[in-house]
């Protein structure tokens, strides 16, 4: 029941807040710009082949990135409740 809880309040924050925190940081736009200029040079030089691999590759990695950041976002969160519980301990 917790990993469920978890998993449900994790998906939301990044989907919602993580996506809106990108969306407004002039930085990310910036390297989401050149990003996506890099690609559509490297693109037109690649062969019909070469590109459904090149974009099969893309799909991988990017599944890859998105459970990567999920555990990472959840591990900080169950970091942070753990250390709320060991301030709201009474000290001895």
């Amino acid at each position: 029941m917790e990993n469920e809880v978890l998993e449900l309040i994790t998906q939301s924050l990044t989907e919602d807040r993580l996506n809106h925190i990108l969306d407004c940081n002039e930085e990310y736009k910036i390297a989401k710009m050149y990003e996506t200029a890099v690609y559509d040079k490297l693109v037109e030089t690649l062969s019909e082949t070469q590109k459904e691999l090149f974009n099969d590759f893309i799909i991988a990695t990017n599944e890859t990135e998105i459970s990567a950041e999920r555990l990472i976002y959840q591990q900080g969160m169950k970091d942070l409740y753990a250390f709320l519980n060991a301030l709201s301990k009474p000290q001895e």
